[in-house]
C-alpha cells in the first residue's frame, strides 16, 4: 500500500513538473521578441517603419538578445541568493511579471522610435530569459536524479514548438492585419500563464541565505570552471549554433529575392514548428535507448545535410519541403546537444552552468546573425550556407573529446 502511494505521489510530481516545464516554454514560444507571435510584426516594424537595412536589423536583434547571452548571471543570482525564501519560485514570479509589463508598455506606445523600442524589448527579453534560466535549473535539479533530463527537455521543446505553430501563422496574420500596438498588448497576456503554472505546479523547499550554502555553491562553481568536459561541451554547443545563413539573411532572401508574402512566411514558421513537435516526440522516445555519443554523431550528420539542402531553395514548394524536413530532424539533433548540456552541469550550481552553456548557444546564434547580416549584403545566401555547413561539420572533431556518463535506467523509462 505504501509502495502504491509512493508511486502515485511520484507520478503526480512528474506530471506537475511536466506541466510546469510545458507552460514556461509555451509562453516563451509565444512571447519571445525574436521568435514569438510578435516576431514577424517586429521584423516588419524594423524593416518598414524604422527603415533598417539587413545589417541594422541584425544589430538591433543582436542587442535585444543580450539578455539571453548573460544568462549565467541570473543563474548565479538564484543559486547564491534566495529571494523571499526560494531560489527559483520568487524570481520566476517577478520575472514573468516583468515580461508581461514590458509587452504592455510596448503596446501602449503611440508611435515607435529606435531607442524606446529597443529598451522595452530588452526588458521583455530579460524577463523571459531569466524565467528560462530558472525553469532549466529546476529541470536539471529534478531531471538528473531521475535520469529524465532528455524527456523533460523533449516536453519543453514540444511545448515551445506548439507555441511556435500558433506564433508563425498568428504572427504572419497579425503583421498583415493588426496594428503593432494591439499585437503587443495581446502578447502581454501570455506571461500570466507562467505566473499561474509557477504558483500551482512548482513545489520548492524553502531556502535561506547562509554561509555554508554559499561555500558549497562556490565550491561547485570553482570546480566546474576548471572542468575540461564542460569546456568541450561548450565548444560543441557554440559551433552547433553558429549558422550565419539562417535568421535575418534567410528572411531577407525569402522576402526580397523570392517574393514571399507575410502570410506565407508565417505559414512556413508554423510548418517548421509543427515538424519540430514531431522531432521532440521522437527524441523523447529514443533518448534513453540510444547512447548520447551516437546521437551526437548522428546529429552532426543531420545538421550538415539539412544545412546544405538549402542550396535547393528556389520557390514556395522547396521552402515548404525544406522547412518540414529541417524542422523535424534538426529538433532531434538540437535536443541531443541540450541533453549534453544538462548532463554536464555540476550539482549545487545547476542554474549557473546550464545557463552558461545555453548562453554560449545564444552567443553562437547572435554572432552568426551579426556575421550573416553583414556578409549577406556582399555575398548573398549561398556562400553563407557553405559557412554554416562547415561550422556544423566541425562538431565531429569535438565529439570524441566529450565525456558522457549515461544515466541509470529510470522506472519511467523502464515501464515506457
Amino acid at each position: 500500500m505504501d509502495s502504491t502511494a509512493d508511486r502515485s505521489l511520484s507520478d503526480r510530481r512528474i506530471f506537475q513538473l511536466s506541466a510546469f516545464f510545458a507552460a514556461i516554454y509555451f509562453v516563451q514560444g509565444i512571447a519571445e521578441p525574436g521568435a514569438g507571435i510578435a516576431g514577424q510584426p517586429i521584423f516588419f516594424l524594423l524593416k518598414d517603419v524604422l527603415r533598417l537595412s539587413a545589417a541594422q536589423a541584425a544589430t538591433f536583434l543582436a542587442i535585444v538578445s543580450v539578455a539571453w547571452n548573460i544568462k549565467p548571471l541570473y543563474g548565479l543570482l538564484s543559486d547564491f541568493f534566495p529571494l523571499f525564501g526560494y531560489r527559483r519560485k520568487s524570481y520566476l514570479l517577478l520575472m514573468t511579471g516583468l515580461a508581461a509589463s514590458g509587452w504592455f508598455l510596448l503596446g501602449s506606445q503611440p508611435t515607435y522610435a529606435y531607442g524606446p523600442t529597443l529598451a522595452i524589448l530588452i526588458a521583455c527579453g530579460l524577463g523571459l530569459a531569466f524565467s528560462d534560466v530558472l525553469c532549466d535549473a529546476v529541470m536539471v535539479e529534478t531531471g538528473k536524479p531521475l535520469g529524465m533530463t532528455g524527456r523533460f527537455q523533449a516536453i519543453q521543446w514540444g511545448a515551445i514548438n506548439t507555441a511556435s505553430v500558433l506564433a508563425g501563422i498568428g504572427g504572419g496574420w497579425l503583421s498583415a492585419h493588426v496594428s503593432y500596438q494591439r499585437t503587443f498588448l495581446l502578447v502581454s497576456v501570455f506571461p500570466l500563464i507562467s505566473l499561474v503554472a509557477t504558483g500551482l505546479c512548482l513545489r520548492e523547499a524553502r531556502s535561506r541565505y547562509n554561509w555554508e550554502m554559499v561555500r558549497e555553491t562556490a565550491g561547485a562553481v570553482h570546480s566546474a570552471i576548471g572542468s575540461r568536459p564542460l569546456w568541450v561541451a561548450a565548444a560543441f554547443i557554440f559551433l552547433w549554433n553558429f549558422s550565419p545563413s539562417f535568421g535575418v539573411p534567410l528572411e531577407y532572401h525569402l522576402v526580397d529575392n523570392l517574393g514571399f508574402s507575410k502570410i506565407f512566411l508565417g505559414t512556413l514558421d508554423s510548418l517548421g514548428s509543427a515538424a519540430a513537435i514531431l522531432g521532440a516526440a521522437v527524441f523523447g522516445k529514443i533518448c534513453r535507448r540510444i547512447p548520447l555519443r551516437r546521437l551526437l554523431n548522428l546529429s552532426v550528420a543531420i545538421g550538415v545535410a539539412s544545412t546544405f539542402a538549402y542550396w535547393g531553395l528556389v520557390g514556395h514548394w522547396s521552402a515548404i519541403a525544406l522547412t518540414l524536413g529541417n524542422g523535424a530532424i534538426s529538433m532531434v539533433a538540437s535536443l541531443a546537444t541540450y541533453d549534453l548540456a544538462a548532463r554536464s552541469c555540476p550539482d549545487r550550481a545547476e542554474g549557473t552552468f546550464f545557463a552558461a552553456l545555453m548562453s554560449i548557444a545564444n552567443i553562437g546564434t547572435a554572432g552568426s546573425a551579426l556575421v550573416g547580416g553583414r556578409l549577406y549584403e556582399w555575398l548573398g545566401l549561398r556562400p553563407l550556407i557553405l559557412v554554416s555547413g562547415l561550422a556544423t561539420a566541425a562538431c565531429w572533431l569535438i565529439v570524441p573529446l566529450i565525456r558522457i556518463d549515461e544515466p541509470p535506467p529510470s522506472r519511467t523509462s523502464a515501464e515506457g
